[in-house]
């Protein structure tokens, strides 16, 4: 992408920026921030295109470790030399690590209704940013997948998540066995067309 084409540049503290906006305002981690995420490095700067940030969405969650620091990352690393990514990364991160323990110690002094309030507020939060983020997939993706096909992966994964105990419930299980599934498919599918094909021409020739 041609860097006139940017909204706003993606220089060094603009992504400092960036991170530390993404860090402080998104809440649950993972999934729950990447609508935050696409947001300002997709709609409104220009970092990443659509495509760009689906790809990245589903790379990071076939890794391990924190989802919103692979991207925020992938977006340093393509923008910055390797040296301003890395530090880049590393010091927008910091402020909200010392204030995740910071909170850790005052969880300790305050009373424990409060904290389930929060606790609920960030919950409905977090769900409904998921719901919004996995909708849009769905309109998207019900153009070139069936209905059918959406069901069977979407209580796959639900069972599995449900059913699979830590720590073996890691994504990448999922999307290997969703991957070998519909490559045995798609190559009965396939030998089945050859033969018919085969069977066609053999009896052009009689």
């Amino acid at each position: 992408m041609n860097k006139k084409e940017y909204i706003k540049p993606p220089t060094f503290w603009n992504i400092f920026l960036f991170i530390l906006l993404i860090t402080f305002v998104g809440f649950g981690g993972g999934n729950a921030i990447m609508p935050v995420i696409k947001r300002y490095a997709v709609d409104k700067y220009k970092w990443l295109d659509e495509d760009e940030f689906h790809q990245n969405v589903v790379l990071t969650n076939m890794l391990p470790g924190p989802a919103a620091i692979q991207t925020t990352a992938y977006i340093a690393f393509k923008s910055l030399s390797k040296f301003k990514a890395y530090l880049v990364v590393s010091l927008a991160s910091m402020p909200h690590t010392f204030f995740a323990v910071g909170l850790v110690f005052a969880f300790n002094k305050i009373p424990t209704q409060y904290l389930i309030v929060v606790q609920l507020g960030v919950l409905i939060a977090i769900t409904g940013a998921l719901l919004g983020f996995g909708y849009n997939y769905f309109k998207k993706g019900k153009k070139v997948m069936k209905l059918s096909l959406w069901l069977v992966l979407f209580f796959t994964t639900l069972l599995f998540s449900l059913f699979v105990p830590t720590p073996y419930n890691v994504p990448i299980l999922v999307m290997i066995l969703v991957i070998a599934i519909y490559s045995t498919i798609f190559i009965i599918r396939s030998k089945k067309s050859k033969k018919t094909k085969l069977d066609e021409i053999k009896k052009g020739i009689e």
